[in-house]
């Protein structure tokens, strides 16, 4: 019996020395943590291994904002983590991209959607205007009025949970615009940008993108040629908006160099943000 003992002592640092590698949400939830994390440059790699170097991005993070991880997709040797910081006046997101190594995963790029800080200065201004120069915007601009431009600059900016509720709010006019771009079959492959054209100068699915506050709907942002994108905003290539693809086998990979999320929000409609 002794001689078990002994041997049952003698394999229990070697089982604790091999346990099993963390996975891309226990990952995202150790690097984001207000504490440090001793182990953390052994899960880091690529251009996140060069951003990190003594701390976590937890620890660079101002302590009273509370963090969400979520997974928003896990394949063979990619992953995606979201991450939402909320605090009493922010509600922010980024998003943590996996690589696996062997048998290992390791975070290799941080991404979120960019230039979100001019939203807010341009939503002030445009909401202090008096009622006269109210009525002189709408005048100057009758494709997008003073209110689409406000409220289409707070969604472009919103968290994620807000868009999603933006959607959820106003599913009956999703709903609408989608059959009647549909309907229309503009976008086909020899007509990709007449159709377009021709989708938004659509007097009902202009009226639609308006109520909802999108700026249009295009096939050009994710790469995916099957997909319908109602675009929300942004600047340059780091756009926000809903997607829509009933298949799931045909979506877009996510990636940090151009799709860097793509949350489900039911029906075939994904929020998508792009860089």
């Amino acid at each position: 019996m002794k001689y078990l003992f002994l041997l049952l002592c003698l394999w229990l640092p070697a089982a604790a020395a091999t346990a099993p590698p963390l996975a891309p949400l226990q990952i995202a939830e150790r690097f984001v943590a207000p504490t440090g994390w001793a182990e953390m440059k052994d899960y880091l790699c690529c251009e996140a291994a060069g951003q990190a170097k003594r701390e976590t991005l937890g620890q660079q993070i101002p302590p009273q904002l509370q963090r969400t991880c979520q997974l928003v997709a896990q394949g063979d040797s990619t992953a995606v983590v979201a991450v939402e910081l909320l605090g009493p006046a922010e509600r922010r997101d980024f998003y943590l991209h996996f690589a696996k190594a062997g048998d290992a995963w390791k975070l290799q790029a941080i991404r979120n959607l960019a230039m979100t800080h001019l939203g807010p200065p341009m939503v002030e201004l445009l909401s202090n205007l008096p009622p006269a120069e109210v009525a002189d915007y709408d005048r100057k601009h009758p494709d997008a009025s003073h209110a689409f431009t406000v409220g289409n600059l707070r969604l472009w900016t919103a968290a994620d949970a807000d868009i999603a509720a933006h959607f959820r709010k106003n599913r009956a006019d999703f709903r609408k615009v989608l059959r009647l771009v549909q309907a229309g079959k503009y976008f086909t492959p020899d007509s990709a940008a007449t159709g377009e054209k021709a989708a938004n100068a659509n007097p009902a699915v202009h009226a639609l993108l308006r109520k909802l506050f999108l700026s249009r709907v295009t096939r050009r942002e994710t790469g995916c040629a099957s997909c319908l994108e109602f675009v929300i905003g942004g600047k340059v290539n780091s756009t926000v908006g809903l997607l829509y693809q009933a298949d799931r086998a045909q979506l877009p990979a996510m990636t940090p160099e151009h799709l860097i999320v793509l949350k489900p929000l039911g029906d075939g409609w994904y929020l998508y943000k792009t860089t």
